[in-house]
């Protein structure tokens, strides 16, 4: 839902790919972003400096596809986790608010409405369809999985999705 919103308020459609959620970061949010080298392992981060305008800062080192995700991954944190003290919180809470981050960013990139146009128009491999979607293949085929297990009739088996397994 908050994914939908965030699309509505940048004027994004259901139906378009995001290819660039540091772009939508920057005209629907108060947040400045920034594409910068970070060390390996850090793919993104939020910051506050000095009472300033939260920014968003994304690891230049990675690939356009990395960066996308990545970007999409920290606006969940910010539009779900405001305000939050990150070090104040156990390790549990820590795992509980990445998985809702990685599960907004599915929603944001991969609404259900554009893996089903994209999956029935181009009728292409996982791979092809993850390309023009903005995102690898894994990620797609963790949202198809994510959409059968939500028991939604079109990503049953014998559905158009055809060749896309559980384990795809």
């Amino acid at each position: 839902m908050a994914a939908a919103l965030l699309r509505q308020r940048g004027g994004l459609p259901a139906s378009t790919p995001i290819l660039d959620a540091a772009d939508l970061a920057r005209t629907a949010t108060l947040l400045r972003v920034y594409r910068r080298p970070l060390p390996l392992g850090i793919r993104g981060l939020l910051a506050g400096v000095g009472g300033r305008r939260a920014a968003l800062v994304v690891n230049a080192r990675l690939s356009v596809v990395d960066r996308n995700v990545s970007a999409a991954h920290e606006l969940g944190h910010w539009v779900l986790h405001a305000g939050a003290m990150p070090d104040a919180i156990g390790r549990g809470e820590r795992r509980r608010r990445e998985w809702e981050a990685d599960r907004f960013a599915l929603e944001l990139l991969l609404p259900e409405a554009l893996v089903r146009r994209v999956l029935v128009e181009r009728r292409c491999s996982m791979g092809a369809a993850a390309e023009r979607l903005g995102v690898r293949g894994t990620y797609l085929s963790r949202r198809i999985r994510e959409l059968r297990r939500a028991d939604q009739p079109f990503f049953r088996r014998g559905s158009p999705v055809r060749g896309f397994s559980d384990t795809t």
